[in-house]
């Protein structure tokens, strides 16, 4: 995977982060196969811009790590096999070893309600690769209950005008 990105000039903002979060050699291990949502370079552009960095090199490592580790599965799976729902990733929630589901919906192939894929099942030697079109943040509350579509009522009902509480900022806090 990490040659493939390499040889890709238009993931060369992933290849810069995933040296700088020090996870090429796992995501270079040939004895896993794994399933990379890979962010172009405009994706990075704009992700890096929203959180006010001026490149990957600002980003605090450890943030860094779970927000490229969010983007990966720990299994190969192309683009015929996924389907609608929740998949673990390889990123952890805080301190804990639990892993962070991402929501891929494969009406539009978007994950997580924010990231479209792209471009499906290149083809790597330890896995494959899906580019997409924003970098896929670490979720809050409000991230699944607007990208799962089953939530959509839930949704309408604290995001009413006439409600004194902003649910939607109280759900996106720590």
């Amino acid at each position: 995977i990490v040659e493939l990105a390499v040889a890709t000039e238009d993931l060369s903002s992933l290849v810069a982060a995933v040296q700088r979060a020090g996870l090429v050699d796992a995501l270079r291990d040939a004895g896993v196969n794994y399933t990379v949502f890979a962010p172009t370079n405009a994706a990075f552009a704009t992700f890096l811009a929203a959180n006010n960095f001026n490149s990957v090199d600002d980003v605090p490592v450890e943030v860094l790590q779970q927000v490229l580790l969010n983007h990966v599965l720990g299994t190969e799976v192309k683009a015929a096999d996924v389907t609608t729902g929740y998949v673990n990733t390889l990123a952890t929630y805080g301190t804990t070893t639990s892993n962070i589901d991402m929501f891929i919906n494969t009406d539009g192939l978007v994950i997580n309600g924010g990231s479209n894929i792209i471009t499906t099942d290149i083809d790597a030697n330890n896995g494959v690769v899906h580019t997409v079109d924003a970098v896929i943040g670490i979720p809050k509350i409000p991230t699944f209950a607007i990208a799962n579509p089953d939530f959509s009522i839930l949704v309408q009902a604290l995001t009413r005008s006439d409600l004194s509480t902003n649910y939607a900022t109280f759900l996106e806090g720590d």
